[in-house]
């Protein structure tokens, strides 16, 4: 299983219009062959960070997501973030 995790911190007066709208969130996503599941991290900081958190079958099923039109429209939402960082993981135990 492959875990991608985007972080990023949120100005105060902005946390919660971004919590809402990953909240309210298309779930394209989720109809993507390999798709395991998202979940949106808020830490408890006046100015907060923001994960997003997405689980995958392996490596090809995240990487034609990624290049699909609908990566690219949510990717487009949050390119204001220019503090916003991405790793990838692979399970290795449970």
């Amino acid at each position: 299983m492959i875990v991608a995790i985007s972080r990023f911190r949120a100005p105060p007066e902005e946390a919660d219009g971004w919590v809402q709208r990953l909240q309210e969130r298309s779930r394209r996503v989720d109809g993507y062959a390999g798709f395991l599941g998202l979940e949106v991290l808020r830490s408890f900081e006046r100015s907060p960070e923001i994960l997003l958190v997405t689980r995958w079958t392996d490596r090809e099923a995240m990487k034609a997501y990624f290049q699909s039109e609908d990566f690219q429209r949510a990717r487009g939402a949050s390119a204001s973030q220019d503090d916003a960082t991405f790793a990838l993981y692979e399970v290795v135990a449970t």
